[in-house]
C-alpha cells in the first residue's frame, strides 16, 4: 500500500504541474491575443473584461499548481511514513521471534 501512495502522490504532482502550467499558458496567449485584437490600452474598458478573466485564470491556475503539489506531497509523506513504520514492526518482529536456547 505504502508504494502506492508514493507513486500516486508523484502522479497528482506531476500531472498539477503540467495542467496548471498548460492552463496558465493557454489563458494568457489567450490574453494576449485579445489585446493585440482590440489594439486598445490596458486599462481601457475594452479590455477590462479580459483582465478581470486572466486575473480569475491566474487564481484558478496557481490553486491547481498549489493543491495539486499539497495534495501530492501529502501522499508521498503518508507513504514514506507507512513504510518507515513497516519496517520497525518487521524489526522489532524479527528481534522477539528468536527462539530461545536451551
Amino acid at each position: 500500500m505504502r508504494s502506492y501512495l508514493i507513486v500516486l502522490g508523484v502522479i497528482i504532482v506531476t500531472l498539477s504541474i503540467i495542467g496548471g502550467a498548460v492552463y496558465l499558458s493557454g489563458n494568457y496567449e489567450e490574453y494576449q491575443r485579445r489585446l493585440q485584437a482590440v489594439n486598445a490600452p490596458a486599462g481601457s474598458p475594452l479590455t477590462l473584461f479580459d483582465v478581470a478573466k486572466w486575473e480569475f485564470s491566474k487564481l484558478v491556475g496557481g490553486a491547481m499548481l498549489a493543491g495539486g503539489v499539497i495534495l501530492g506531497s501529502l501522499l508521498v509523506g503518508l507513504g514514506w511514513v507507512g513504510r518507515t513504520l513497516e519496517e520497525i514492526r518487521d524489526a522489532l518482529v524479527m528481534e522477539t521471534s528468536e527462539p530461545e536456547k536451551p
